[in-house]
């Protein structure tokens, strides 16, 4: 339940981003990280009118600021360390069928050996 003092700033917000509408703003599909009140475009950069800000938007992590990749990676140790054990587990399954396929003959063994070390292989990849 907000209280008079929310309540007051969101209606604040509301009027603004009503304003800024008739001013030409476009109204965009996302909502706010915080209030989750839909996000105002007004020339090139996005607003919430309710939270008062501004906000940014990546497409992908790797377009954000060096120091914001940093923070984010010390936020999530876990996520780290979870990506690092599947990339582990993936290399020492690698190496364990290369270490098959070089003491196989067999051509069908060396057929599924190659295709299984390959899809490991492009797992790895989207891994990194």
């Amino acid at each position: 339940m907000l209280n008079d003092n929310s309540r007051k700033n969101e209606e604040e917000g509301i009027k603004a981003l009503a304003k800024a509408l008739r001013n030409g703003g476009t109204l965009l599909n996302i909502g706010c990280p915080v209030c989750s009140y839909p996000l105002i475009r007004i020339n090139d950069k996005i607003y919430c009118k309710v939270c008062n800000s501004e906000v940014l938007i990546y497409k992908d992590e790797k377009d954000l600021p060096k120091e914001i990749r940093k923070a984010l990676k010390k936020e999530t140790p876990q996520k780290e360390d979870t990506h690092s054990a599947i990339k582990q587990s993936l290399e020492k399954k690698i190496e364990n069928l290369r270490k098959r396929l070089d003491e196989s003959d067999d051509p069908d063994e060396i057929m599924k050996l190659s295709k299984t070390i390959d899809k490991l292989l492009e797992t790895l990849e989207k891994v990194d």
